[in-house]
């Protein structure tokens, strides 16, 4: 019993961590469009602000709201197609939109 609540407790921790995270690549790249003189950064800085509260209370927001940030936050780090993703980890010129 005690091995699960500590499984549990890491994978809530990870979790946080992983939407806590994708909340902050956001807040970048919007602040980054609006340094490109790019318009329409308040949407990412809002949803990043709702994550940033999500992430907050894993714990105790419904499960399928837990599981929907949880997975977007996982498909923006890996890609739509998980760690196989080939556009995961990209650098340099390429790493752009359509590339």
């Amino acid at each position: 019993m005690r091995a699960e609540k500590e499984r549990a407790a890491a994978r809530l921790r990870d979790e946080h961590m992983l939407v806590a995270e994708f909340a902050r690549r956001l807040r970048k790249r919007a602040v980054m469009d609006s340094y490109a003189g790019l318009r329409g950064q308040d949407v990412g800085l809002a949803l990043a602000a709702m994550l940033d509260s999500v992430s907050l209370v894993l714990d105790q927001i419904p499960d399928q709201v837990r599981r929907d940030a949880v997975a977007a936050a996982r498909c923006d780090r890996d890609g739509p197609d998980g760690p196989n993703d080939p556009r995961r980890n990209r650098k340099g010129l390429t790493s752009g939109d359509g590339h």
